[in-house]
């Protein structure tokens, strides 16, 4: 497959999810990237989420080894209960890269996990009043919509070749729509990457008190210089709750290279 200087080329062996990678030489939202280290400073601001995807895997293991110690004794008791697969939700798909780099992580690890992606796939949804207060002035999403490069079907094709079909599943529409359509359950991961204020109370709001302790809420766009209304919506939800907000950047700071996430209580 051949490619541009400034984008991604991906080569699928097979359904394994063996990839092979050619770094960009500029970031860009759309290319693939690998989940496994060495990390190409290129995809620097990706970083962070695919090390605290790995935090929630990690405290989802630590849950199910004392829950098996627990079930030892259910065994003596006739009452065993199969453990439940990691649940994960991305907030925002786009074009899918995240996505599959985190299935592809927890595959890895070899964990029996499910992901629920939820986007429009149609783009960012129309700008609210907030939205437009808080809006840099020249933010070139004022005039135009912004994300529109991706549909349900491609993401679904390159997740089905990578053999994750029966374990990601696709909602398409605004979060008002699907999330009210989700089975009740609740969350080992929470990625919430919607750039919007609005967006952003809707999925902590159903979110929040559905997280497993333990449990991992992910914020792509808290420290954004291009949608500084998410990091309003999120403080005014986590203002009155016990959890704190932590940082993480790898590498040298740059905009939005530092991300945010809570681990809940």
């Amino acid at each position: 497959m051949t490619s541009n200087t400034n984008e991604a080329v991906e080569l699928v062996s097979d359904v394994t999810g063996e990839t092979t990678y050619v770094v960009p030489t500029a970031f860009d939202a759309k290319h693939l990237f690998s989940h496994r280290p060495p990390y190409a400073q290129v995809f620097a601001e990706r970083v962070p989420l695919l090390q605290i995807f790995s935090l929630a895997v990690g405290n989802y293991r630590a849950d199910l080894t004392a829950s098996l110690g627990r079930g030892y004794l259910s065994i003596l008791r006739g009452a065993i209960r199969r453990p439940t697969p990691f649940l994960a939700v991305e907030c925002g798909v786009f074009s899918g890269s995240s996505l599959l780099a985190c299935a592809s992580l927890a595959r890895d690890q070899q964990v029996d996990f499910r992901f629920i992606g939820l986007d429009t796939f149609e783009g960012l949804p129309e700008l609210s009043a907030l939205d437009k207060e808080m809006a840099p002035l020249k933010a070139p999403y004022r005039t135009r919509r912004f994300f529109t490069e991706t549909s349900e079907a491609s993401v679904r094709q390159m997740l089905e070749a990578h053999g994750f079909d029966q374990k990601i599943a696709l909602c398409r529409g605004l979060f008002s729509e699907t999330l009210p359509r989700l089975e009740e359950a609740r969350y080992h991961f929470v990625n919430i990457d919607c750039d919007l204020y609005e967006p952003h109370l809707e999925c902590l709001r159903y979110f929040y008190p559905r997280m497993m302790p333990g449990g991992v809420v992910f914020f792509d766009d808290y420290h954004s210089v291009d949608f500084p209304m998410a990091r309003e919506a999120i403080n005014l939800y986590m203002g009155d709750k016990p959890e704190q907000l932590q940082h993480l950047r790898f590498g040298v700071d740059a905009p939005n290279r530092t991300k945010a996430f809570f681990v809940k209580y």
